[in-house]
């Protein structure tokens, strides 16, 4: 199920009637608005053969857990690329194209990066790569300079149903998770009740949570793009000068501390904690 960017849509589709498909492409916009299954899907039609999962190749990040049960992603290393440069520079199996897709692309190593660079600057006819990304500026510029680039943004309520609208804030494959598992609605759920109830928890329970959060990077990342969404909706709503002022700078400490987790190399525990503590 693919939901809203039309417009992104008929773009690719006139590319594809045409025949002017460029050899690489950069999709980026933010998590879950469902860049990945239109890559997936525009693979298949410039592939065009009867089982295109053949010429198809998809690296991401992997998912490993530590000792300590934290959950985290894995970079992209220059191995990985290597492999697919090796695949890319075969004929198709079945159909027109080799297509390489690169899911969360940022992830990849200084030297992945350079390696996918070598592959851009000697490109194979027939081969076409598309990277996904929510983070264009770690992608080096001579990379996104070679590619096509296809902006996503946020897709509008009406557009994605108005059940799970708030909740997916504006993200369709988010409303597509909650719609078939309803663990996401209950942790979206629960992080917005809990948040609420921090005004009258004390240190050992902030510091506990905050504990509770670093076991799980991703699901936590999660947690605070809700919050941030869910302070800016409260916000809106609110016409105390005062209380505006604030909830932006809630969401102000809440985005850096996000940012701040999101690199692996940065202790999120004590990240976490300063967070909780503070607001």
């Amino acid at each position: 199920m693919f939901i809203g960017h039309q417009k992104i849509v008929s773009l690719l589709e006139k590319s594809l009637k045409k025949g002017k498909i460029a050899q690489a492409y950069l999709f980026v916009g933010p998590e879950s608005v469902g860049k990945f299954t239109l890559a997936k899907d525009f693979s298949e039609k410039i592939i065009d053969g009867e089982s295109p999962s053949l010429d198809l190749i998809i690296i991401e990040p992997e998912i490993e857990t530590n000792k300590k049960g934290i959950v985290k992603e894995k970079e992209i290393k220059i191995e990985k690329i290597k492999e697919a440069q090796k695949e890319l520079s075969f004929f198709p199996y079945v159909g027109k194209y080799k297509v390489l897709i690169i899911n969360n692309s940022h992830k990849m190593t200084e030297s992945a990066q350079n390696a996918l660079l070598k592959i851009l600057e000697e490109p194979n006819k027939t081969s076409v790569i598309i990277l996904v990304t929510h983070k264009e500026d770690e992608i080096i510029s001579t990379i996104r300079s070679r590619c096509q680039k296809i902006q996503f943004n946020l897709v509008p309520p009406k557009v994605i149903g108005e059940k799970f609208a708030f909740l997916a804030m504006g993200r369709p494959g988010l409303a597509i998770k909650m719609k078939d598992n309803n663990e996401e609605v209950k942790l979206l759920k629960d992080i917005r009740q809990r948040f609420e109830s921090l005004s009258g928890a004390g240190i050992n329970e902030r510091l506990k949570m905050a504990e509770e959060f670093s076991k799980n990077i991703p699901e936590t990342v999660k947690k605070l793009e809700f919050l941030i969404w869910t302070v800016h909706e409260e916000t809106m709503k609110n016409s105390e000068f005062s209380e505006i002022i604030k909830n932006l700078k809630v969401a102000e400490k809440i985005n850096e501390s996000l940012e701040q987790i999101k690199n692996a190399s940065v202790n999120s525990r004590l990240i976490l904690e300063n967070l909780l503590l503070n607001i």
